[in-house]
């Protein structure tokens, strides 16, 4: 706990040790005991009401409620530790005291960060608990009696290798539902006389019951590639995971020994070959085709860095091997784009080939040894390559990073500002900094919204942003002072750390040259003593980084043309400022040039500005998705509310909602819109502009109101989004435009005649089929003398209706005819 926390902490201290202990001490004391001397009769009870109150009565009163408001208080106080001890929270709500309990809730959390760091400080002590005791706990936290099962629930017969990580995959369709399956049956009797209280071990022939999602089909999975690569869900920090340890002994786990001596998993070389993937689609998507007087070459592509391309050759080597057609690279990307945030990660492998795997979210790992930073460069570039979609984060300073990296601070420094999953600081104090920022903001997060844990905040909003983050540093006495403290606590926070040195708030294992695990205390002891853990070399981690890093766009860039101005920046109260009548443009403030976003995410902006009531997560995937309902809109969501924070630089206060797009629950699922406080919208501003057009009828008034509603006729909605959707409010908002133009030419025709055809020839351009436009300006032009242009604007709709294939009306030749006939 750093100094800064520690007058918060006291002082929560304080105040709930004066409330529930010091205040009845001292009222006593001054007021004397809340309990009457004897019971009143009714006699006696009616006389004091009666009679003439000299103030005794009404202080009486006083007396009694702030006894009442202390005892509720110390009530809630109570309950606030009681479900701390027990490791729950917010449980049991005690009915109408909301505010109290929240309130206690707060004092009780900041209090308890007194006793976290002596915790921290106990830990260094205390002898590893077993293994098997860091299995998850049951919700219930005993062993529940068995129920029958009812009919319409499906249950699972388990299979030889079967793991619960396996069972959630195949039969809910997301491996990170298994404790779902763990809850549903812990603690139920098994055949033989076994009972399920360990989710790391199930035997063939148990019967499992499945939640009521389960999927009827089952997905087959590829044994050998699934079993390394994919990470272990909510799985307690040992050796072979609760979740993923199969019946069996488990296979020999794959991984890639390179030729430098390197040995990193088969998930990773996936990882680093996908990546390469990504970067060479983005290669080709910037190619711009020679122009005719240039030739075409056959040109060949970059080749990839060797450190690259041999665990490229590895990763497809693996598919081969087991008798499997490689995936497109289409394939393989899409199966790349998880939101769900990494949870284990696979750090080596024992003798007999099994897998090492441990939590991010732990109380830290420390290596120490010869191979301690071959080891730490694989662990961060492990969890960097699994950070897509702000799914993780590695926080280090640059000096640090720039000694395991290979790579100059000043080029991470420049390269992280693209890429969400690393964030590099100028000083080791901001790192520290930065994680405990992110640890305290995440426990106050869990505070306002009444969440158990990180995983229940990511289920409440799965488009905000919140990533497993990582610190990586050198341990001395200041990081052991404000690291340990959050690792240690209760609070499940999603905060990790990789440690250089010693470190025994959590587990310390020294390292050999061939990096074995010669030595290790902690934790996890039992469970990585002599493993070999996975590494790679410095040349090996750099070019790895720089392949995950995107690559800067270089592309064609278009001459601004000096006859188009410049885009006027955004100076309103609102940080952002939308426009979506005309051309689609997201200005932020104090920005000159316009933000660029991507097709979904623009597409997703003007659907919900188009809904200001609000749009289901249902709706808004049809609308995006119109082909495949089965696509995830929170991917999407979490992309454009980062590149909008990142723009604009705010700071989200109100940790109840998202930025920018609020997200709230209803009887119809989640619904989504998005914040005005936050973004300004030009269609807003013009539907609020017809209402005060349709409110005035003083011809004055209503001439301001429809030349403030002029202004903001832009043009077509969304110029350029082309989607199914968008046809459907396109044409009605463009006819109300050019009609508020029209009645804007009425106002002026009489005493500003060349004002009345510039609001008719805007609207002519917005609704160019419209035939009365065509007349009311050929008239206009008539009365000013200009028969020529007349003539002109009437050519025009023979033109325009002839391209249509649709002649003049007959009422229309009839008005024209009439028209010049009278003027001549």
């Amino acid at each position: 706990m750093t100094l800064s926390r520690l007058p918060r902490a006291l002082a929560a201290t304080i105040v709930l040790i004066g409330t529930v202990a010091g205040f009845p001490v001292v009222f006593y004391r001054f007021a004397g005991s809340p309990l009457p001397d004897h019971i009143p009769n009714l006699q006696e009870v009616l006389d004091r009401l009666t009679a003439r109150d000299d103030g005794t009565l009404f202080i009486a009163v006083l007396e009694f409620l702030a006894w009442g408001a202390w005892a509720l208080f110390s009530t809630s106080v109570i309950v606030e530790i009681g479900a701390r001890v027990a490791g729950r929270r917010f449980e049991p709500r005690l009915p109408g005291l909301r505010t109290l309990q929240r309130l206690a809730a707060y004092l009780v959390a900041s209090a308890s960060l007194v006793a976290v760091a002596p915790a921290a400080m106990a830990a260094v002590d205390a002898a590893p608990p077993p293994v098997i005791a860091m299995a998850p706990v049951h919700a219930l936290g005993e062993v529940v009696a068995d129920k029958p099962v009812p009919a319409h629930e499906q249950v699972y017969s388990v299979r030889q290798g079967d793991s619960l990580w396996k069972i959630a995959d195949r039969k809910l369709g997301s491996p990170g539902r298994w404790q779902k399956i763990w809850k549903l049956n812990a603690g139920s009797a098994q055949p033989g006389g076994h009972r399920f209280t360990n989710p790391g071990v199930i035997r063939p022939g148990w019967k499992l019951r499945l939640p009521e999602q389960a999927r009827k089909a089952e997905r087959e999975e590829p044994p050998a590639v699934r079993s390394t690569a994919e990470p272990v869900r909510n799985a307690a920090p040992a050796a072979a995971s609760p979740a993923q340890t199969p019946v069996a002994e488990r296979e020999h786990h794959s991984v890639v020994e390179l030729s430098s001596g390197s040995l990193v998993a088969l998930g990773y070389a996936a990882g680093i070959s996908t990546a390469y993937l990504s970067n060479r689609l983005r290669r080709r998507r910037r190619h711009v085709p020679p122009s005719i007087a240039e030739p075409v070459e056959i040109t060949p592509e970059p080749k990839p860095d060797p450190a690259v391309e041999e665990l490229r050759r590895a990763h497809l080597r693996s598919f081969t091997e087991r008798g499997e057609k490689p995936p497109s690279d289409a394939e393989l990307l899409q199966e790349a784009q998880s939101i769900d945030a990494p949870e284990d990660l696979a750090v080596g492998r024992r003798a007999d080939g099994s897998a090492v795997e441990i939590r991010l979210a732990s109380p830290g790992l420390g290596l120490i040894g010869d191979g301690a930073h071959d080891v730490a460069r694989y662990l961060i570039l492990e969890v960097l390559r699994q950070s897509s979609n702000f799914r993780a984060e590695v926080v280090v300073c640059g000096e640090l990073a720039e000694s395991l990296l290979g790579v100059p601070a000043d080029e991470l420094c420049r390269l992280a500002a693209s890429f969400p999953g690393l964030v590099i600081t100028s000083t080791a104090d901001g790192a520290l900094k930065h994680f405990e920022q992110t640890f305290f903001t995440r426990t106050r997060m869990l505070l306002e919204r009444e969440a158990s844990d990180i995983e229940e905040l990511r289920e409440q909003d799965p488009g905000e942003v919140l990533p497993t983050v990582v610190l990586v540093a050198e341990v001395d006495d200041e990081v052991f002072d404000r690291v340990s403290a959050p690792l240690v606590s209760r609070t499940t926070a999603g905060v990790g750390a990789l440690l250089l040195g010693e470190w025994p708030s959590g587990t310390t294992c020294e390292l050999s040259g061939d990096h074995h695990v010669v030595h290790v205390t902690g934790r996890l002891a039992a469970a990585m003593a002599g493993a070999q853990l996975f590494h790679v070399t410095e040349c090996e981690a750099a070019a790895h980084l720089k392949e995950l890093l995107p690559a800067e766009d270089v592309g064609v860039t278009e001459e601004p043309s000096s006859s188009k101005p410049a885009p006027a920046s955004w100076d309103g109260p609102q940080l952002v400022r939308l426009s979506i009548l005309g051309p689609l443009t997201v200005h932020v403030s104090g920005r000159s040039e316009p933000l660029e976003l991507g097709w979904l995410q623009l597409n997703a902006l003007v659907y919900l500005a188009l809904h200001d009531d609000g749009v289901t997560r249902e709706r808004l995937t049809t609308a995006l998705w119109p082909d495949d309902t089965g696509k995830d809109v929170h991917n999407t969501l979490r992309h454009l509310r980062n590149a909008l924070v990142t723009a604009s630089g705010y700071e989200n206060r109100d940790r109840k909602r998202a930025p920018f797009i609020n997200a709230s629950t209803t009887q119809e699922g989640a619904t989504y819109r998005i914040d005005p406080a936050l973004v300004s919208i030009d269609l807003w501003d013009y539907q609020a502009a017809l209402d005060e057009v349709r409110a005035v009828s003083e011809p004055t008034a209503k001439l301001a109101a429809l030349t403030k509603a002029a202004e903001l006729c832009g043009g077509e909605l969304a110029q350029g989004l082309e989607t199914e959707w968008i046809e459907e409010h396109r044409y009605p908002l463009t006819r109300s435009q050019a009609d508020l133009l029209t009645q804007l030419a009425e106002h002026h025709a009489e005493e500003d005649p060349e004002q009345a055809l510039e609001a008719l020839e805007r609207a002519r351009a917005l609704d160019p089929d419209a035939e009365e436009t065509y007349l009311r300006i050929a008239r206009l032009q008539l009365r000013l003398k200009r028969r020529d242009e007349a003539r002109r604007t009437v050519e025009l709709l023979r033109q325009r209706l002839s391209g249509l294939g649709a002649p003049l009306s007959a009422r229309t030749e009839k008005l024209l005819s009439t028209l010049f006939t009278q003027e001549a």
